[in-house]
């Protein structure tokens, strides 16, 4: 939520930054919980693409409002069923996937995405909305189970990100939160509370950390949120970094 709040009053100044470098940037945005949405109310390729500050403002904020405290998945629509958060980890992993084969990328573009996450990862054929391990997702009891199903492996989503030659920059937690912290998620886990870097600043089952397998870098989501490390200011400064420097893939 705080992210898609900075990034709302902040974006204007990315926009103006990367046309600076380089006339008719162009921008999108995949929303994700259990499953993603590639949003297309922009004013491009049928509305997958940004190219205007007000446009991903209004995203960000519809995301915000209708998704992050409903705990509703934004691949289900507004009619979708809220409190469907039945594990701590979030599928970054496929709308990786996405914004890398689905988003229409210009053939000599400077490819970069922005991740911001809380949390790791889980990889097909788990499934998101199976709180407990058992195959099924039928409960209804808090937290309630959905079929969820991850979509993508890392193996596959770090293929896709390097085929088409785009550097990922992480915001995410650089280490768990104490067991009395607030900002726990109060739902199960598929994986140990130790484990939610992995995939980004730690490996993932033995895996290189996928900024780190793209050439990308992370940073500390928690500084983000202590107001000790500006998001617009670090992406832009990650934007200038890929133009000038091309991955080395």
């Amino acid at each position: 939520g705080f992210v898609l709040d900075q990034l709302e009053t902040g974006i204007g100044q990315v926009v103006t930054a990367a046309n600076n470098l380089a006339p008719d940037a162009h921008f999108g945005l995949v929303a994700y919980v259990d499953n993603h949405k590639l949003d297309d109310t922009g004013d491009l390729e049928n509305g997958l693409v940004h190219t205007q500050a007000s446009t991903l403002q209004a995203a960000f904020a519809h995301y915000r409002q209708n998704y992050t405290n409903p705990n509703r998945n934004p691949g289900d629509g507004l009619s979708g069923p809220e409190t469907q958060n039945p594990i701590c980890e979030e599928n970054a992993l496929d709308a990786l996937y996405a914004a890398a084969v689905d988003f229409p990328w210009r053939t000599n573009a400077t490819r970069v995405i922005i991740v911001a996450t809380d949390d790791t990862f889980i990889e097909a054929p788990d499934n998101y909305g199976d709180r407990d391990g058992d195959g099924d997702w039928d409960s209804t009891d808090f937290p309630r189970e959905g079929n969820y199903p991850a979509l993508k492996t890392l193996s596959e989503t770090v293929t896709a990100l390097t085929g088409n030659r785009i550097r990922v920059f992480g915001f995410t937690r650089l280490e768990a939160p104490g067991p009395f912290s607030l900002s726990r998620c109060g739902t199960p886990r598929r994986k140990d509370w130790s484990q939610i870097t992995d995939g980004w600043s730690t490996p993932y089952n033995g895996a290189p950390p996928i900024p780190t397998a793209t050439d990308g870098n992370n940073f500390d989501l928690d500084e983000v949120k202590d107001g000790n490390l500006s998001l617009e200011d670090t992406i832009n400064n990650v934007v200038v970094d890929s133009y000038c420097n091309p991955p080395v893939l």
